[in-house]
């Protein structure tokens, strides 16, 4: 259906519209939503977004925000500066932008500052509550590669590499490259959140991560990657702290073992035959994977 807006022009078609089909999944708490509620709570900010597309035409917010990444390297310490650079090398950070800033009408600019000169107490990628900053730390980039560094030779030892992965593309530096964009399309979906105000039927941290997963897997060039390759780095930490705690409990983001299996999950629904290795080889559970396709 299209509808004229106030000028005269057509409105886009709400559920084809690569815009609408992007903000929808921010909508999703939980990737075992019931697929009535998801298609209730999308209806309901498809409607709300076309509405300010159609009725919007405000001079004040006709301009597009753009996403622009930031690298600092001055003010990067050197024993970060090599991991931090092949993923910025890799393209894969400044290719989020450039999609995320067509793919959006934001209505403000979005910088993504990668920098050591972050203030005290931010350890990880932290979104601004505006939506306007992501402030990235090197060190924690430097971190994660350190992280996969140590694990995966534990992984080759007792099951060898995923086939779900390249043998070429299981290494360090790659799954970090990957793991990474998707850590920024879970920080680019606080922002998106937070810019335009939008309503959550869950909590937020859920509705990142579900924003992280839509965008990449939607990338025809790099697919299920980036949530394979967090799939992975978050396995990798999670075998650090394989006891949980009341604070793991308690947190606002999922337990870190639950997001290693809703990674997989909706990377396996995008491509149910190429990925069936992940079933086969016991990394998802047959009970899961039924819904996968549906996730």
């Amino acid at each position: 259906m299209s509808l004229p807006d106030m000028t005269g022009q057509p409105c886009p078609d709400f559920m084809s519209d690569p815009q609408y089909a992007l903000m929808s999944s921010l909508m999703l708490a939980s990737p075992m939503r019931p697929l009535r509620t998801f298609a209730c709570s999308s209806f309901v900010l498809l409607t709300a977004i076309g509405s300010v597309a159609c009725f919007g035409a405000d001079d004040s917010v006709s301009r597009r925000g753009e996403v622009r990444i930031i690298y600092q390297e001055q003010d990067i310490r050197s024993e970060n500066r090599e991991a931090m650079r092949t993923i910025i090398e890799s393209g894969v950070f400044q290719k989020m932008a450039e999609r995320l800033t067509k793919a959006i009408a934001l209505p403000h600019d979005l910088q993504v500052i990668i920098t050591d000169n972050v203030p005290k107490g931010i350890d990880d990628p932290t979104t601004e509550d505006s939506g306007r900053r992501i402030l990235w730390p090197a060190s924690f980039s430097r971190q994660t590669r350190d992280i996969l560094a140590e694990f995966l030779p534990e992984i080759m030892r007792d099951k060898g590499a995923p086939k779900a992965i390249a043998q070429k593309d299981f290494t360090a530096d790659t799954l970090n490259i990957w793991g990474n964009q998707f850590i920024l399309g879970h920080e680019l979906g606080h922002a998106v959140i937070h810019q335009l105000n939008l309503p959550l039927t869950g909590m937020e941290e859920d509705s990142a991560d579900g924003f992280a997963t839509f965008f990449t897997l939607i990338d025809r060039d790099s697919g299920p990657n980036a949530a394979l390759g967090a799939a992975v780095l978050f396995d990798a930490m999670a075998s650090k702290r394989p006891d949980l705690t009341m604070e793991d409990f308690s947190s606002d983001h999922p337990v870190i073992q639950q997001r290693v299996y809703n990674f997989l999950c909706s990377a396996l629904g995008s491509d149910p035959e190429r990925l069936q290795p992940l079933v086969t080889e016991g990394y998802i559970p047959k009970s899961r994977a039924t819904f996968c396709p549906k996730e």
